[in-house]
């Protein structure tokens, strides 16, 4: 039995490849905010010059850009992406972090030895901290009652009390050159990444004590810990890899391809963020398979990340550009009917599909059209015979963002399909999807396969 021809209506400010879209399925509209589809570089923000570190506050509304050649702090706004004001501070500041109550961020002056210490009120800086020899990295612990500071010169850590402003004991003797630091969020660890022995230093925050050495990659730079705290990323910058720590062993348990000199990280929900300075791009990391799922052109020179609290957007500083790149990356990690969800459902004879295969409506990930532009569906290639039919019309966007093309689907023979699909973004840029999907002798679905989707491709 023949699965017929049906009309695919599609009036979405997102467009949705969809790979299942060619075997008579309709496509069900839902009402759907104007903002931007996953991993869209929604704008770029002025800064100072090299851009370095970033940090956004845990209320989310505020980021913090080190920028290391004006010696100088610069507040954005994340409402509005608009830097708000630029806060003079010591030489060279390199990384920064926010305090957990949001009250102070510090940043490391890599040229005179010091952190300053910036009142978010007032946008001050209220005093100055002596440390080790070219201050890097910092990172507070989940309490706020402590921060540490990695010294790239001396290969240290200094430990400092953040409700005093002043440093506790001596310096803690870690790798050569350590340059990031980060705090587990449910453990007394904090990891440091030493560029000259190629390793991470494992401190016990208790005890402020060296309790274990991790060989990882070659000129290790950034680390981030999962927000469970049982694994840290860390950036190789001569392997181009991401080697991945089992907190409680203590083992890289993966090492993961990225872009060319991977500099900093940041971990997000399931997804890991990458930025490749040689490559001017971010590396989306899928944390539960490990697999690169997406790669984001951003400025020249990225060197750090940072995303909101909510998981929506990143922060990337460039450190030729002088901008700030700002991604969003909404996207629903379970797929919903209900209105104002983004993404196109499907259904086959006005019956939800994922209601069928999986209990849940299918979701497909979309790559963004902007009004008044131009866009293609096409299908790539059909490993069988009975699909003749394998271009679907090209359209336009109108002004209210939304498709009003209507496209005619080929007959289908039952049996079993792999399509790939793909989409153009207005960019210019290539998103590809691929799909496995078995049609019945009755016409309907049996089984859909989760979709492989590689975005941007060039």
């Amino acid at each position: 039995m023949l699965l017929r021809s049906r009309v695919v209506v599609i009036r979405r400010v997102l467009v949705a490849l969809v790979l299942s879209v060619f075997v008579g399925v309709t496509a069900i509209a839902q009402a759907t905010p104007a903002w931007a589809a996953q991993y869209d570089v929604i704008t770029t923000i002025p800064v100072g010059n090299q851009a370095d570190g970033v940090a956004v506050s845990p209320d989310g509304t505020k980021a913090y850009v080190a920028n290391r050649a004006t010696n100088t702090i610069s507040v954005i706004n994340t409402t509005t992406d608009k830097v708000t004001a630029t806060i003079p501070v010591g030489m060279s500041p390199s990384d920064l972090a926010v305090s957990p109550d949001g009250t102070k961020v510090y940043t490391t002056n890599f040229n005179d030895n010091r952190v300053s210490v910036i009142n978010t009120t007032t946008n001050v800086v209220d005093a100055r901290i002596t440390v080790g020899t070219g201050p890097f990295g910092v990172a507070f612990t989940p309490d706020g009652k402590k921060a540490y500071v990695t010294n790239y010169s001396d290969g240290t850590v200094t430990v400092i009390n953040a409700d005093t402003d002043s440093v506790i004991g001596g310096p803690i003797t870690v790798g050569g050159q350590p340059w990031g630091v980060a705090v587990s969020p449910t453990e007394a660890k904090a990891y440091v990444a030493n560029r000259e022995t190629d390793n991470v230093s494992v401190i016990n925050t208790g005890t402020n004590e060296v309790t274990a050495t991790i060989p990882v990659g070659a000129n290790p730079k950034g680390v981030a810990v999962s927000p469970d705290g049982t694994k840290a990323y860390v950036t190789n910058d001569i392997d181009n890899t991401v080697s991945v720590i089992n907190t409680t062993t203590n083992e890289v348990t993966a090492t993961i391809p990225v872009g060319t000199s991977p500099w900093g990280v940041a971990v997000s929900g399931n997804k890991a963020y990458v930025a490749n300075e040689g490559s001017n791009n971010v590396s989306v990391i899928n944390t539960t398979t490990n697999d690169v799922t997406a790669t984001i052109p951003v400025g020249t020179d990225p060197s750090g990340v940072a995303v909101t609290p909510d998981g929506t957007t990143a922060y990337v500083p460039s450190f030729t550009g002088s901008v700030v790149s700002v991604i969003d990356l909404r996207a629903p990690a379970s797929a919903s009917a209900d209105p104002g969800v983004p993404g196109i459902f499907l259904a086959v004879n006005d019956v939800l599909v994922g209601s069928q295969v999986t209990g849940a409506p299918i979701y497909y990930g979309a790559d963004s059209i902007q009004p008044n532009s131009a866009y293609t569906l096409s299908i790539q290639s059909v490993t069988h015979s009975a699909l003749t039919r394998t271009v679907l019309d090209s359209g336009s966007v109108n002004s209210r963002g939304h498709l009003d093309e209507t496209f005619l689907l080929p007959e289908v023979n039952p049996g079993s399909y792999k399509i790939v699909m793909t989409g153009i973004h207005a960019s210019g840029n290539l998103l590809v999807l691929t799909n496995f999907i078995t049609i019945g002798a009755n016409g309907g679905i049996v089984s859909v396969s989760p979709a492989s989707q590689q975005p941007f491709l060039e």
